[in-house]
């Protein structure tokens, strides 16, 4: 099984601890971290450490200077993303000839089973398997009206993708997405995500939310909403939100940040133990972000879990109300 990641310095804990929760379910997984900057220190960590769990692990650094021109929105929301976000576009190009399908993972990402199943997954006839976002999910940013993406065909999260590099290659989705990233970049805000949708989103294939389980799928909202997307993925089993295979901390706050209150935020610190960086300190949040993060969705219910983490202590709060406005 190959799986992709790209990182810089700054996110190297976070990658680790990504494949470390990997490893730990699937031993002999060939990883290929794309990187710009990685240092040897940060390099040799990595490496002994997924060697250590019975897997391999290959660098690949990236000139960024390839990147220098490419847009990265400001928003607040989207501060945590590097330019090292639009190395999966080079992926055709960095990989050997011989992989031909693929897993790529976010470094925000756990792993807790075995993602075998998600592998072999027939995308014969697909650029790309992937999990969606709600039609109307605040982060999508407008991307239907921006991106000129018809609303049935949907806008996919890529945090997680099953990547047939085959087909990729075949249809030459490098050249396309460029060719796309040159001539529209002043309606980029979600970075290659937005890339994606319009060059592979005619040719995706809906998986299940229990390989890319993003924040709101916790949340009451979920189970409440009328969206469209979300009512098909409110018909999956039920296991699919207690006992996700991947967690996608997607959303701000981050497992990594003390203000975290994500229900898996404590298996995500375990895995987290396994990396050399076990002795990092979460980082702290200002007064500010403890309001527009926290207290404010908690108050509203736009953004409230069904269960939080509080001090290591799994909380349901799925009795509090939601105002109406916000269900959808």
């Amino acid at each position: 099984m190959d799986i992709v990641l790209a990182c810089d310095n700054n996110f190297a804990p976070y990658c680790a601890t990504t494949i470390a929760s990997v490893a730990d379910h699937n031993i002999g997984t060939c990883f290929y971290l794309l990187t710009d900057n990685l240092s040897n220190e940060n390099a040799v960590k990595l490496k002994n450490m997924t060697e250590d769990m019975g897997s391999s692990l290959q660098i690949i650094y990236v000139d960024s200077r390839l990147f220098g021109d490419f847009p990265m929105p400001s928003s607040p929301g989207l501060s945590h993303i590097s330019l090292a976000t639009y190395f999966r576009l080079f992926i055709p190009l960095l990989l050997p000839l011989s992989v031909e399908k693929l897993i790529y993972l976010d470094c925000d990402i756990i792993v807790r089973h075995s993602i075998a199943e998600l592998y072999d997954t027939d995308i014969e006839d697909y650029l790309l398997g992937a999990v969606y976002h709600n039609d109307k999910l605040s982060v999508n940013n407008g991307a239907f009206k921006r991106l000129h993406i018809p609303v049935e065909q949907g806008y996919f999260n890529a945090g997680v993708l099953l990547i047939n590099l085959k087909k990729w290659r075949e249809e030459h989705i490098y050249e396309k997405s460029i060719e796309f990233l040159r001539n529209n970049s002043e309606s980029i805000v979600n970075h290659d995500q937005d890339v994606l949708n319009v060059v592979c989103g005619k040719k995706t294939k809906m998986l299940s939310y229990t390989w890319n389980t993003m924040n709101y799928f916790f949340m009451k909202n979920f189970q409440l909403s009328q969206d469209r997307v979300l009512k098909i993925y409110q018909k999956e089993e039920h296991a699919n939100v207690t006992d996700p295979v991947i967690i996608h901390f997607a959303s701000r706050p981050k497992p990594w940040e003390r203000l975290c209150i994500h229900p898996f935020v404590c298996e995500f610190d375990k895995y987290l133990r396994l990396t050399p960086y076990k002795g990092i300190k979460k980082k702290k949040n200002s007064v500010g972000e403890f309001w527009n993060l926290v207290v404010k969705p908690m108050i509203l219910g736009y953004h409230r879990y069904t269960y939080i983490r509080v001090c290591g202590c799994r909380i349901y709060i799925g009795w509090l109300p939601i105002l109406k406005k916000y269900r959808d």
